[in-house]
């Protein structure tokens, strides 16, 4: 996994060229790859920057132009038409700042002959409703079915989005399907966990079904879109060895939002310090350290190795 920084100023060329040409992108969102059939649910998305590469013709290698925080506006000493213009999609791993990513699982975006001029802003994309210029990428092609062996393929092992039809994963009884009420993050429903304020105690609760991996060099992250008026732990529980017995540990642990948020946590390093033993669960736990109580609401949670 590549960690990036964002960086900002002025990449420099060789030549005359004084006054920078300009690139500006918004935003980047992820749409759904043709003949998925995913949900909306499944391409909620959190890309925070970019990573871009320029290639000028009569180059023999790329030009990498920075890592940058959206919305950007990029200066470049360089007049010619870029030849490809390819952009990275960088999300927060873990919901931090410091360790964004460039995501595993999201397609780059590959632009044909940008025209750029000096003291001008050649604008990415398209122009939404909004004003803003966008761009979308897509996962990477998917499948649910877990017996194929790919390098490239992305496998979904766990989905669920609270809506009619279920997919392959169910939460344990603490969580309840919420259905058409104003907080639900997309669709018709989402999952609630009610946290009681009598008492401090954690409330916790899993994902029943047993994940299997046996792929130790696998990325693996959960994705979900969350809210909750507590704090959360999410980890996993599994063995260190056939046999041996269970122990739990969190990977994270999300403070408490007024906005739904969408967040990329990565189980891979967790699961080394299981030894990368074949199978185990997500776990939840909703912190009530302050006793106050509240809910926790969770939506489009799903789980990819690839």
């Amino acid at each position: 996994m590549i960690v990036v920084s964002v960086l900002a100023g002025c990449t420099k060329f060789d030549g005359d060229v004084k006054v920078p040409a300009y690139i500006h992108l918004d935003r980047m969102g992820v749409e759904k790859r043709a003949g998925s059939g995913a949900q909306d649910g499944f391409i909620t998305s959190a890309i925070d920057a970019v990573q871009l590469v320029a290639y000028w013709e009569g180059d023999e290698s790329e030009t990498e132009l920075g890592t940058f925080q959206l919305p950007c506006t990029v200066p470049v000493l360089r007049k010619d038409t870029i030849t490809r213009l390819r952009i990275t999609p960088v999300v927060k791993q873990n919901g931090i700042a410091a360790t964004r990513i460039e995501y595993p699982y999201y397609e780059y975006v590959t632009l044909e002959k940008v025209n750029i001029a000096s003291d001008s802003t050649t604008n990415l994309g398209a122009k939404d409703s909004l004003g803003e210029w966008f761009i979308n990428t897509t996962y990477r092609p998917w499948t649910t079915n877990l017996s194929i062996t790919s390098d490239t393929l992305l496998k979904v092992l766990a989905q669920e989005y609270f809506e009619d039809i279920q997919f392959t994963i169910s939460f344990s009884d603490k969580v309840t399907r919420l259905t058409n009420d104003p907080i639900v993050r997309t669709g018709t429903g989402c999952g609630m966990v009610v946290v009681p304020d009598s008492s401090n105690r954690s409330v916790d609760f899993e994902i029943e079904n047993e994940i299997e991996c046996n792929d130790p060099t696998a990325y693996l992250y959960l994705e979900m879109d969350y809210k909750t008026d507590v704090r959360l732990s999410v980890g996993m529980r599994s063995a260190y060895y056939d046999g041996g017995t269970e122990d739990t540990q969190s990977a994270v642990t999300l403070y408490a939002t007024q906005e739904w948020k969408k967040i990329y946590i990565n189980l891979g390093r967790l699961w080394s310090q299981f030894n990368h033993h074949a199978k185990f669960h997500v776990v939840f736990s909703a912190l009530n350290s302050d006793g106050t109580g509240g809910k926790v609401y969770l939506d489009n949670v799903k789980l990819l190795q690839m």
